[in-house]
Formats: C-alpha cells, sequence, structure tokens
C-alpha cells in the first residue's frame, strides 16, 4: 500500500492543479460573456464558430484585467492530430493551454442550443461531449469544458433537454456515468449555476468530468 502512495499523491496534486485552471478559466469565461454578447457581430442567428472567435478575443482581455498567470492562453482551433498519421481528430474550439507541454491544455468546446428542438441538442451531445469520450478531444485528461450558447430565452428547458437527449443516447458512445448523474454545480465559480457530467474514456481507462456551462446569449 505505501509503495503507491507516492504515484497516488502525485495524481491528486496535478489533479488539484489542472481543477485550478478549471475554475479559472471559466471565471474568465464569465467575466468575458457580457462583452461578448454586447459585442455587434455576435446576435442570435451568429454560427457558432463565429460566437467562439469573438469570445475567444473578449476572454483574452478579460484575462488581462484580472491578471492570472501569463502561462495561461487562450488558442482558437488548433489541429488536433497524430504524429504517426494524418488524418485529423478534429479542431478544438478554444484550447487552454498552460504549460509548454503540448499534451497539457484544458478542451472548451462550444455550441449552440436552443430548447424547442432536439437537433442541436443532439449535436451538443454527439459532436461535443462523445468527442471528449472518445478521446478525440482531451485524451487521458481529469476535465474538459462544455460551453452551450443559448439561443432561445429558456436556458433551464435547454439544460433539461441536453440532459435528456444524453441519457437517451446508447452509453457505448457518450461514456456517461449514470452513478455520477447530471449534477449542478454553484461551488466552483461563484455566482455561477454549472453542470457537471462524468464520461468514460474507455480506450484510455480512464474518465472526464465535463463542466457546462450554459450561457444566454439573449
Amino acid at each position: 500500500m505505501a509503495t503507491g502512495l507516492p504515484g497516488r499523491l502525485n495524481r491528486d496534486l496535478r489533479r488539484q492543479a489542472q481543477w485550478s485552471i478549471v475554475v479559472t478559466t471559466l471565471e474568465i469565461l464569465h467575466l468575458a460573456w457580457p462583452e461578448t454578447v454586447a459585442d455587434d457581430r455576435v446576435t442570435l442567428k451568429t454560427d457558432e464558430d463565429r460566437i467562439t472567435d469573438v469570445l475567444r478575443w473578449k476572454m483574452v482581455e478579460a484575462k488581462r484585467k484580472r491578471k492570472v498567470p501569463s502561462e495561461i492562453r487562450f488558442e482558437r482551433e488548433p489541429q488536433s492530430d497524430r504524429p504517426e498519421d494524418n488524418t485529423p481528430l478534429g479542431l478544438i474550439d478554444i484550447k487552454v493551454a498552460y504549460t509548454w507541454n503540448e499534451e497539457t491544455y484544458l478542451t472548451m468546446e462550444c455550441k449552440r442550443i436552443r430548447s424547442t428542438d432536439n437537433d442541436l441538442a443532439l449535436k451538443y451531445v454527439r459532436n461535443g461531449i462523445k468527442r471528449f469520450a472518445s478521446g478525440k478531444y482531451s485524451a487521458g485528461h481529469s476535465f474538459g469544458i462544455m460551453v452551450g450558447y443559448v439561443i432561445c430565452g429558456n436556458r433551464s428547458l435547454c439544460i433539461d433537454r441536453v440532459r435528456k437527449v444524453l441519457e437517451k443516447e446508447p452509453r457505448t458512445g457518450t461514456g456517461f456515468d449514470p452513478d455520477f448523474g447530471w449534477q449542478t454545480d454553484h461551488s466552483a465559480v461563484n455566482g455561477q449555476e454549472l453542470q457537471k457530467s462524468r464520461h468514460a474514456q474507455r480506450q484510455f481507462g480512464k474518465s472526464i468530468e465535463l463542466l457546462h456551462a450554459f450561457l444566454q446569449l439573449e
């Protein structure tokens, strides 16, 4: 039992350090969001890539005002690919780099969402959550962030719709942990409500915890 203690302590310390980056990123996200919504380039009809372009730079500005460590960098859609082949794994919406190690980063995936139908909720799950579960994003990482751009007037119904779609999708694809469930969190970021879910990355024998931030666009 004692033999594994140093390794376990190192894992715990790494997880604590990663969690502090998650919290800092979410705080900056919420600081930057009002400025993003106020930008003339962002409307209810703006596509999610354009919204994310604006959000990324607003987060850079908010980071400067908050004076967080300069090592934290918000990078827009770097190409994620395996060095051994030429097949791209996809584009990360916002890659939060915080060391010079290319394997050490936090992924933010952003999707539009509305409460009136399942189309966007399915994309949120299939083109967002499932990419974390498959290891396409954040392979072997402890945490990831999903951002939902709420383009209707009912944030609560959007959250509920995503939950229902997630629970109905095959767990072989989503890796959804029903015991962990779909949790509401008020403690990670002061004054902000987040949702949390946990997903198995079976290929790596690990699980990743996702923090979901649903942000009202109106």
